[in-house]
């Protein structure tokens, strides 16, 4: 029977709920502390709430192709790098769920955001169980499922309240590399090779960073083909998940961008760069095709040839390739933001802090999969599935090499990561040693329940990174962001039908996107890689030593309202600052304490006075 017709191979109901049931009791137990808030519409970070401003703008009428924000970065707005996927997966049930109930748009909206990353969690997972029938069979779909949930980085930002759009990179590379699974496994069938290419370019569409996963897949075929006896079917495999990666990237250019745009270059937002990139690839492997059938050192020569080539044409058309989305970045945030975000840290051994942080992010499924693979490799070259098994390994290994460089990318490392992981146990128990099958058993559920539980192995005696320390504090002595954002827009100070949208800067850059969806105002920092001269002015304000400084900063951005939380600063306070006299609570004569609940009693907010006037 053909692979493909086999019922081993196969996924059904069952597993779709028990994907269901997994991700469902993750996100129950997950709802304790902090996380309880989802319940009463808070969502868990600030990008959430860009996310459903990006949405609601939509909504309102601004535009397919409006990509810039008046509500950050005020006065002149904040640039969107994002795509519009994501928008349409909450703003379509969020219209649904308004129509059909007594909510507002805005609570439908907040709804669909705090429900979207779950329910693509779980057909990421069912993805995941698809590849690993394909690859392992048996049970590993079921295994796969668990192993999709396993990985703490894929976890955390796929909980409820992420209106985010990591979860749905995550899906992609899933189908993506289970197509390439496919394709890439006897007896070669074209068409998975085109949709894994689709799948791959989908993810670029999400977000540049599936490129983590999608080239390593792309590099390993390129690989085989040169190993193999006769390289010419692998090659045209590799070339067809180029066309097809193209083939999407193309498509989503031509949806996000307007045609005077088409020709344009970003490296954190799907363009022209990803295309060529694509396309070059594709010649490289048309090159591969041609000589696949010659002696192994021309090939080689060849092969590798033509990808050195392909390497300086795109580094010559396009400089920042190699620095991707940093390049987009302005120097006050590559320097003040960027260094301080811990989701783009290294992890030890290459960055700072305990080795339980290498567990607590990137979990045990990369060690289970790691191990699978090479069990696997052996009879993966007898029946012809190396291929398969190489790119495998070699997501696996890329994507782990980038989640040590920034913790983040271990949300693309889940991807390979449970699909291998998925064949451990199978393999243990269908396996020779040890000789008696009641111990290989034990040992195979050793190994799931190992990959399984190695991330609390990492939380035993750790400490709460510094900004949920900070956060805590600031929530007990009265800074709850949430709560504030709430009271001002209820309380509405500074607003008249003079000036109905007033701009406010607060201290505290992650509170800027949930105060711009909450309330009237709009705020001026938020922490984005395209928003540094917002949060350099922001900083230039709060370690202003003289008065001079701090008013042409403020009114050069409009802002009327300044908000700081006395009792947990969100920034250093530097001798003789404004930061430090208002930390002392001795502003200065052109600030007008607005009174505030005793529940906010953490907080100062100020009324700017304009230049040239005191209180």
């Amino acid at each position: 029977m053909p692979p493909d017709q086999d019922p081993s191979r196969r996924i059904g109901l069952g597993i779709v709920l028990f994907a269901v049931f997994v991700v469902g009791m993750l996100n129950l137990a997950s709802l304790g502390g902090p996380r309880l808030g989802v319940l009463n519409g808070q969502l868990v970070d600030p990008d959430g709430y860009l996310r459903l401003i990006r949405v609601m703008e939509l909504h309102e009428g601004l535009g397919w192709y409006h990509v810039v924000t008046g509500r950050l970065a005020a006065p002149e707005g904040l640039f969107v790098h994002w795509t519009r996927p994501l928008d349409l997966l909450i703003l379509l049930p969020a219209r649904a769920i308004a129509a059909l109930t007594s909510l507002s748009m805005q609570q439908a909206l907040t709804l669909a955001g705090i429900l979207v990353s779950p329910v693509l969690h779980v057909l990421a997972a069912v993805a995941a169980a698809a590849a690993a029938a394909r690859l392992w069979g048996g049970l590993a779909p079921w295994y796969a499922v668990l192993m999709a949930v396993a990985t703490p980085a894929a976890t955390g930002y796929s909980t409820l309240g992420r209106a985010d759009h990591h979860t749905l990179i995550l899906l992609a590379l899933m189908l993506g590399l289970g197509g390439a699974l496919r394709a890439l496994s006897p007896p070669l069938p074209p068409r998975a090779a085109i949709l894994a290419g689709a799948c791959f370019g989908a993810g670029i569409w999400t977000s540049p960073e599936a490129l983590i996963v999608a080239m390593p897949v792309l590099a390993a075929t390129g690989l085989a083909a040169m190993l193999a006896a006769d390289g010419r079917v692998l090659a045209a495999q590799g070339l067809r998940m180029a066309l097809g990666m193209a083939g999407l990237v193309l498509l989503a250019i031509l949806v996000e961008r307007s045609p005077a745009g088409w020709l344009e270059t970003g490296y954190d937002k799907v363009s022209l760069h990803h295309l060529v990139l694509a396309l070059l690839v594709a010649a490289v492997f048309a090159a591969a095709r041609l000589v696949g059938d010659r002696a192994a050192p021309r090939r080689v020569g060849a092969s590798g040839a033509a990808a050195v080539l392909a390497l300086g044409v795109l580094l010559v058309l396009f400089p920042d390739a190699l620095t991707a989305s940093l390049s987009e970045g302005d120097s006050v945030a590559n320097t003040l933001f960027h260094t301080t975000v811990e989701e783009m840290q290294p992890l030890p051994p290459f960055g700072p802090g305990s080795w339980k942080l290498l567990p607590m992010n990137v979990g045990g499924p990369v060690v289970a999969g790691l191990i699978a693979l090479a069990l696997a490799a052996r009879g993966w070259r007898r029946d012809g599935r190396w291929p398969a098994g190489l790119a495998l390994g070699l997501a696996l290994v890329a994507a782990l090499v980038a989640a040590l460089a920034a913790r983040r990318f271990a949300l693309d490392l889940a991807a390979p990561a449970a699909i291998a992981a998925a064949g451990l146990p199978g393999l243990i128990i269908h396996g020779t040693r040890p000789a008696a099958a009641a111990a290989r058993a034990g040992l195979a559920a050793l190994a799931l329940f190992g990959a399984l539980g190695l991330p609390f192995v990492g939380l035993v005696g750790e400490t709460p990174p510094a900004s949920t320390a900070l956060a805590d504090a600031a929530a007990e002595a009265g800074c709850d962001p949430t709560a504030m954002a709430r009271w001002l827009a209820v309380a509405r100070p500074g607003i008249s039908p003079a000036t109905p949208d007033p701009v406010l800067m607060a201290a505290d850059i992650y509170l800027g996107p949930e105060l711009a969806w909450r309330t009237p105002y709009r705020a001026v920092a938020g922490p984005y890689h395209r928003g540094g001269p917002a949060i350099g002015d922001t900083l230039t304000v709060l370690e202003a030593r003289d008065d001079a400084t701090a008013r042409a900063v403020l009114a050069r951005r409009q802002v009327a309202l300044l908000l700081f939380c006395r009792a947990a600063p969100e920034v250093q306070v530097p001798p003789g600052s404004l930061a430090q006299a208002l930390e002392a609570d001795r502003p200065p004569s052109w600030l007008a304490p607005v009174p505030l609940p005793p529940a906010l009693a953490g907080y100062r907010l100020y009324a700017v006075a304009p230049e040239g006037t005191h209180r």
